[in-house]
């Protein structure tokens, strides 16, 4: 698994399959999570799970979530990340989610808008990890780079 270099951060890969390839950027703390095209709910599970245990063995704190290739987010999706993942991320530690998603996307962000409230009412109620969604990649990474609100 080699290094690659992504909008400045130097990252190793430490996962890929046929629909995701996760970075690991030692330097931030950060876990770069790339979908490769549109994933099924097990699929998000599956990465989402093996991410959390890798996040808990090297003591990540922040991930940026690249949902680029994703159009449709199911309702069992929406349901298992805004009620279980959440708690998870929390127990294990995460600090800062950043999801990207493209501008030419953005309408269908806007159709996410109440999913993505409910997650981040979820994370504060938990009172561990932030939760932004973010059009442009690099202000992704300058806000997951920035010091946690305490």
């Amino acid at each position: 698994m080699g290094t690659t270099e992504s909008s400045g951060v130097s990252a190793k890969e430490v996962l890929r399959n046929d629909f995701v390839v996760v970075r690991y950027a030692v330097a931030d703390a950060l876990l770069l999570i790339d979908w490769n095209r549109q994933i099924e709910p097990e699929e998000r599970q599956a990465a989402f799970l093996w991410c959390i245990q890798f996040s808990v063995d090297e003591q990540v704190k922040n991930w940026l979530i690249n949902d680029e290739e994703i159009f449709i987010i199911t309702s069992e999706e929406r349901e298992w990340v805004s009620h279980t993942f959440t708690r998870l991320a929390a127990e294990a530690g995460i600090r800062k989610v950043a999801v990207y998603v493209p501008e030419y996307f953005y309408s269908h962000l806007l159709t996410l808008t109440g999913f993505t409230q409910d997650a981040q009412q979820i994370y504060e109620q938990l009172g561990v990890t932030e939760h932004e969604v973010f059009t442009d990649y690099d202000m992704a990474l300058t806000w997951l780079r920035t010091s946690p609100q305490v």
